[in-house]
């Protein structure tokens, strides 16, 4: 169990956990590897009342599995929830739905009916809670029993008008990678949900409507009416007042009447706070929304820094609609509205991306947003190109060119952008992870791009090392240059060994060393995806004890031995799966778990044998000898951006030549374990 205040800071109270551990049973559990309970104070602490040495617990590549809020009573003097971390999320949720709220139960209980009448229930709901009072509280005691999705409950104390802030915490508390965003004064039509789900795209965000009723009307909805659907009926509707107008055509369009009024409406799809939906990676590499703003406009802004990074908004207001419940706007102020818009003018002027108000705060973490936004374009065009190349025919040979430019375009912007940036965060976390590679004296030059794309990763590592041979640098730091050098202050530790193991130095002394930790390989001529490490731990925690990739090659046999290395499958989408058969292939970086290996691993007679320049093979070698399986899949994984001029000093050139050295040392390796016999199920 660990007990932290709003921004995670440690409380230091020792009197603290021993009344939470006498009221809560299930926080004297142990924590475990992969999940702990963590016990958030809702009190706001700085570090000035602790001073530079405050302790701050990191919950980097931790989510939250369920939450629950418990109300200040008696010797509890704030209000405190009860929170399960875990390495990954709930497998069977989709989408999570943040919906904010401010002292509106009545409005809340009608909301949270309709989402009780969605026709896919594989969500979890976020409670965004902007302070409200206990009324609230009582009422989802009551109620979120009786429902049938998870509820989570996420509050802080009320300080005016802060929904900004809560929503960047309910952002945080999501499992999933898409989120739903609406409001707790806003009924969900029954296809809602399944809507956003169907609709969604890379590289965009939905914009929907809404259709706002009277406030006589909206007192008039009950529990029945919302779950058997008629307040979604246009006759009901007009039977209980509701006036004659264009915008009901929100409730009844389908098919090709519907597609026209999104396409031709002259309302631009902007960023709606009650009926909008993006990619949580899009909404992260944005920073979340302003914690500046004020009630107008706030929602807008964040949608503006989006389209500014690339992520542009899709009109679907006819086709996911949701009822607006009318109320009066207290919080609505001149002073507000004209802060709200100066600072919507900048974010517009100056096409601002990333917010350092947001959920991280501080300018650096920002720093290569533009980078970020590019390679996420990137990725976009990598991902219609292999789908292009999948369908064949024109759309091989005559679509994919455009494709093809745009790619190379983004892909030069990318290494511009990296190579301008000097500045990179310093690893400080205890995650038990470490990132290993080696260089050689060609690509030296161009090594600190790789560095800096793994240092701006979504999950960092512990420490990065990176092994050079003393043969290749006998002037060991005087031989690298200062581009380099100048990362050791970032975490980045240069070992240098003797002897050249060439490739094989990434794994062979970086096992030796640090036998008890998690272990990411990653090849020196890269830029990596920021979400790299992410993907591998997250595979990495659902199958313990394996072998992870981005990318998988799937082995073939032809009679009764192994097929050339060049039919062997590389799979560019599928789900996640561990087995034998996969190979991880170290382009995509893989994750090794402690201690997998046995000590012919490191016999240097049979590498320079059989594997002198095979890593990859020899590894997998050593993987079907100890029985260890491989796991890989999940969304598309693009090709990482090669550096210019890179592939002119490469092994991959060599093992898959004229003479193909891939399949010599293979059949090496077979001969030497008899693999070829051995069983891949």
């Amino acid at each position: 169990m660990k007990v932290v205040f709003e921004n995670n800071v440690i409380c230091p109270d020792g009197k603290v956990s021993e009344l939470l551990l006498s009221r809560h049973a299930e926080l004297r559990e142990p924590d475990a590897a992969d999940a702990f309970w963590l016990v958030r104070l809702h009190e706001e602490r700085t570090d000035a009342t602790g001073g530079d040495g405050v302790a701050r617990l990191d919950l980097t590549g931790w989510k939250e599995r369920s939450r629950r809020l418990y109300w200040a009573d008696g010797s509890m003097e704030r209000n405190y929830s009860l929170i399960r971390m875990g390495r990954t999320g709930d497998a069977a949720l989709r989408i999570s739905v943040v919906l904010s709220t401010c002292n509106q139960p009545e409005w809340l209980e009608n909301a949270l009916w309709g989402y009780e009448a969605q026709t896919v229930k594989n969500f979890e709901l976020i409670i965004a809670d902007d302070g409200s009072r206990r009324e609230t509280f009582d009422l989802l005691q009551r109620l979120v029993p009786q429902l049938s999705y998870p509820v989570k409950h996420v509050w802080h104390e009320d300080k005016g008008f802060r929904k900004c802030d809560i929503l960047n915490k309910g952002i945080l508390a999501a499992q999933t990678d898409y989120l739903l965003f609406s409001d707790g004064d806003c009924i969900p039509r029954p296809d809602f949900v399944e809507t956003h789900l169907r609709l969604r795209r890379r590289g965009r965000f939905l914009s929907g409507g809404y259709h706002k009723l009277s406030m006589a009307l909206s007192k008039s909805l009950t529990r029945d009416d919302i779950l058997s659907g008629r307040c979604f009926d246009l006759r009901w509707m007009r039977s209980k007042g509701m006036p004659a107008s264009f915008k009901n055509n929100k409730l009844t369009a389908k098919g090709l009447w519907r597609w026209t009024l999104n396409t031709f409406t002259p309302t631009k799809a902007t960023w709606n706070g009650h009926n909008a939906s993006g990619w949580l990676s899009d909404i992260l590499a944005v920073n979340g929304f302003d914690e500046r703003m004020q009630y107008g406009g706030q929602d807008r802004e964040f949608g503006e820094r989006l389209e500014n990074y690339g992520v542009h908004g899709l009109q679907m207001r006819y086709s996911t609609v949701c009822l607006h419940l009318d109320h009066s706007r207290g919080y609505k102020t001149p002073e507000s509205i004209r802060k709200n818009r100066d600072i919507r003018k900048h974010t517009r002027g100056a096409k601002v991306q990333w917010s350092p108000y947001g959920i991280v705060k501080g300018p650096l973490a920002g720093e290569t947003v533009k980078a970020n936004g590019w390679y996420d374009r990137y990725t976009i065009e990598e991902e219609r190109l292999a789908r292009y190349r999948q369908r064949g025919g024109l759309y091989r040979h005559l679509f994919s060119l455009p494709c093809q430019w745009r790619k190379n375009a983004l892909r030069r912007k990318v290494i511009a952008d990296y190579g301008r940036r000097t500045e990179a965060p310093v690893l400080s976390n205890r995650s038990g992870v470490v990132v290993s590679l080696t260089s050689f004296p060609p690509r030296i030059g161009q090594l600190h791009l790789t560095l800096k794309s793994i240092l701006w990763q979504t999950c960092p590592p512990e420490k990065i090392v990176v092994w050079l041979s003393e043969e290749e640098f006998p002037g060991k730091m005087n031989d690298l240059p200062q581009s380099l050098t100048a990362l050791r202050a970032n975490g980045v530790d240069f070992r240098f060994v003797s002897g050249n193991l060439r490739s094989h130095k990434k794994y062979y002394y970086v096992f030796r060393d640090c036998p008890d930790m998690t272990v990411v390989t990653v090849d020196d001529d890269l830029i990596y995806p920021r979400d790299t490490l992410e993907r591998l731990l997250s595979l990495s925690y659902r199958y313990p004890g394996t072998v992870c990739g981005n990318v998988i090659r799937t082995m073939r046999r032809e009679g009764g031995s192994f097929a050339p290395y060049k039919r062997w499958t590389k799979v560019v989408e599928m789900p996640p799966c561990s087995a034998h058969v996969n190979m991880a292939v170290g382009c995509g970086g893989i994750c090794y778990p402690p201690r997998w290996y046995g000590e012919s691993l490191f016999d240097l007679r049979l590498i320079s044998e059989c594997c002198p320049s095979a890593d990859d093979l020899w590894l997998k070698a050593n993987e079907l000898k100890e029985g260890v399986k491989v796991t890989g899949g999940g969304r598309f994984f693009p090709r990482p951006i090669e550096l210019p001029r890179t592939q002119d000093n490469s092994l991959q050139r060599t093992n898959n030549g004229r003479r193909n050295l891939n399949d010599e040392q293979w059949r090496a390796v077979c001969r030497l374990w008899k693999l070829d016999g051995m069983s891949l199920d």
